[in-house]
């Protein structure tokens, strides 16, 4: 969980409260005091929130809660005159920018550390460390608009920050900890990204380094914020997180113009969403009878609004996509501590679900065997589950208005996810063996079916066929007391000849195999990957 470290002196003059209100209605606010050491505090936060990075995220929410402040922060922004033209090169790459001008700046040295504890915590968060979203901070004073976001080769040379010599981009990838820790976000061999103001200087190759020109210090008092993401609505809510927090440390905001090929937008937007008001969910979710004008005062402790039927969201709260979220806001701001806590009766008597037993039980096994237990997500994205093994998708069960690409389709196969958990990993000691008991799901007519897997993979220089098939064919043994039949077959996912069926008493049950190399180059793979995905509902059929 992400800790944000706060002055206690200048967090009081910041909420109007004492110390001892402060630490005692923190914990109200859905935050936990990590620790207390002198005036220091460290306050943990769910990454659900990300507005809360800051000392002025979590002062501005304890204020309402508090009632020194109700209601929906109002952020106004003007034109800053900037503009950036997209290359559409980047299409493919990272495709997506959107930036801010932040004028007026007076930063001391703790808004410079919260300012840059924030940022890591967006790159880790929803940035998915650098992955999805970028951020890089700008002395504006130095740069000469317009702006150009465009595309380079390797050979592209300039000043990265902390350097004082011109290095290429090929360099900068192979021998700096920031391209090695970050450069896999980019495809091999280019093109790669680089913003480039009116007279050539680089600002920022992202995602992996800002150029030397821009550096921000203390004396810095006008900055350009650009965010880079390879999905647009998490890019634009990471600027909405960034532009907000400056406004409130006390700068005016500037909005960009972003040309892209097809069209120009404006960033960032500030401008409150809307979100249903569904007074009667609130009632029954937290067993409160309150009038709509009661749930209205509750909302504005939230630091939201009710406009009719609608709640005014303020650009920074990204984590409310749904009404109940809304009861959520309204249980803040009435108190958790007042609503009092009542067990539902029942006279029942719990039992084991004999099935949940099995899939235990063949975790149990797999760990007994030396394999690490993994739990990816039911959702993955598309080119994961099924460009880089390149095989259709016409059957995919997908996400109508996914919230993000990374989890809008619905995993038919463990094989691709346990595939990215060993790419997440390939900077730890071989070999690693992986399994995962978990669902998929798949088309049945009209409807989506799912059922219960187990997936394996083995990663290390000695990995084989043979291998796989040993572990598949003594788990079918512990797990049904029968042997596993094989048979050659083909699947998208392993190597023809080195791919086999299998069954269990006459019944198909799985598949073993040799991930082929191009899969294995597409998910930056560098050792032999085998293993084996069996279906677990077919099993647990035959013991029945």
């Amino acid at each position: 969980m992400p800790v944000v470290r706060i002055s206690l002196p200048r967090f009081t003059r910041m909420v109007g409260a004492d110390r001892k209100t402060i630490l005692e209605r923190v914990p109200y606010a859905g935050l936990d005091i990590e620790s207390v050491e002198g005036d220091t505090v460290r306050l943990e936060y769910s990454p659900n929130r990300p507005d809360f990075g800051t000392d002025y995220g979590i002062a501005r929410s304890l204020r309402g809660l508090l009632g020194k402040e109700k209601g929906l922060p109002r952020f106004g922004t003007a034109p800053s005159g900037v503009t950036v033209t997209v290359d559409p090169r980047l299409s493919k790459v990272r495709p997506h920018i959107a930036l801010a001008t932040a004028m007026g700046m007076k930063l001391d040295e703790e808004d410079v550390r919260q300012m840059i504890s924030l940022q890591e915590d967006l790159h880790n968060g929803l940035g998915r460390k650098r992955k999805v979203v970028a951020i890089g901070l700008h002395d504006l004073d130095r740069i000469k608009a317009p702006l150009n976001y465009g595309a380079v080769r390797d050979s592209f040379a300039f000043v990265p920050l902390g350097a004082s010599s011109k290095a290429t981009v090929g360099r900068i990838l192979r021998s700096t900890t920031e391209g090695r820790s970050y450069g896999s976000a980019l495809p091999t061999g280019g093109p790669y990204p680089m913003i480039t103001d009116a007279e050539g200087a680089v600002l920022s190759f992202p995602p992996v380094i800002n150029g030397s020109k821009t550096k921000v210090t203390e004396r810095t008092r006008n900055l350009l914020v650009d965010v880079t993401s390879t999905d647009r609505r998490l890019g634009d809510a990471v600027l909405s997180i960034m532009a907000t927090t400056l406004a409130q440390m006390g700068a005016s905001i500037g909005t960009v113009k972003v040309k892209l090929p097809s069209a120009t937008r404006t960033t960032p937007n500030l401008s409150p969403t809307e979100t249903p008001l569904d007074l009667e969910l609130v009632r029954s979710t937290l067993g409160l009878d309150l009038s709509r004008q009661e749930i209205a005062e509750c909302l504005a402790r939230s630091r939201l609004s009710v406009s009719g039927s609608n709640v005014l969201v303020p650009a920074y709260r990204v984590d409310i996509l749904h009404p109940v979220d809304i009861a959520e806001e309204v249980a803040l701001g009435y108190g958790v501590d007042k609503i009092p806590p009542e067990y539902p009766p029942s006279k029942r008597a719990g039992a084991f679900n004999p099935f949940q037993e099995f899939l235990d039980s063949t975790a149990t096994v797999m760990a007994g065997s030396g394999m690490v237990e993994m739990m990816t997500f039911e959702l993955a994205d598309n080119a994961s589950l099924y460009e880089r093994f390149g095989r259709p998708s016409q059957s995919r069960v997908a996400v109508m208005d996914p919230k993000s690409l990374d989890h809008s389709v619905l995993r038919d196969s463990l094989i691709p996810t346990l595939m990215a958990a060993l790419t997440s990993n390939v900077k730890s000691d071989y070999p690693q063996r992986v399994f995962e008991v978990g669902r998929v799901f798949f088309r049945s007519g009209a409807r989506v079916g799912e059922g219960w897997r187990l997936g394996c993979l083995l990663a290390h220089s000695g990995s084989n066929f043979s291998e796989a098939k040993m572990h598949a064919e003594a788990l079918c043994r512990i797990l049904a007391g029968k042997e596993a039949t094989s048979i050659g077959a083909e699947h998208w996912a392993f190597s023809p000849g080195r791919t086999a069926s299998l069954a269990l008493g006459g019944k198909r049950l799985g598949v073993v195999g040799e991930v082929r190399p191009e899969v294995l180059e597409s998910f930056g793979l560098r050792v032999p990957v085998s293993g084996f995905e069996l279906d677990l509902s077919s099993i647990y059929e035959q013991l029945k």
